[in-house]
């Protein structure tokens, strides 16, 4: 996907460096033929994440990311590739198909699901060395951070579905 997106890039610089009308309308044309083929990328990866779920017997968790493109200062050189990230048509696609194929689907708070350790519950900066390990100052369960936020983002979900599924208290 990276590589499709770096030669899109190349070729949309290249046309708008021309800046004529054919430019133009290629330039159109191109962007509809990008965005078709995220929607399509999109479409297979849900699709594989809902048919693992369904045949494991297990849900989806995944994290809120509204309101990231602002919350989130990048390098210049990777504003491109978020601003062009299609996420939340992700979220979209995996909340519609998850619920065709009655598969249990949540989307849980993201703050501090990468800081926090999930055996005792520190939260901390410091927890985080750097972006791709995580250690736990208190405890020091260490691990690597995607994986540990993945495990956060479990526990959020299971006891945020104990809420959704219980039975309404009758006064």
């Amino acid at each position: 996907m990276g590589r499709y997106r770096r030669w899109q890039a190349r070729k949309r610089a290249d046309l708008q460096k021309k800046n004529t009308r054919s430019a133009t309308r290629r330039l159109v044309r191109r962007a509809q033929k990008e965005k078709r083929h995220a929607t399509h990328v999109n479409h297979q990866i849900s699709k594989e994440i809902v048919s693992v779920a369904q045949r494991t017997g297990r849900g989806i968790a995944v994290e809120d990311l509204g309101g990231i493109r602002d919350r989130v200062r990048l390098r210049r050189d990777q504003r491109g590739t978020l601003s062009s990230w299609h996420f939340h048509q992700l979220g979209q696609h995996l909340a519609y198909k998850a619920r065709k194929a009655g598969v249990p689907f949540l989307e849980v708070d993201a703050a501090y699901t990468s800081q926090r350790c999930p055996r005792c519950g520190h939260t901390g900066r410091a927890n985080r060395p750097d972006r791709d390990h995580f250690c736990c100052r208190r405890c020091g369960l260490a691990g690597p951070a995607d994986v540990v936020a993945g495990v956060n983002v479990r526990d959020r979900a299971r006891s945020a579905w104990v809420f959704v599924t219980a039975p309404a208290s009758s006064p």
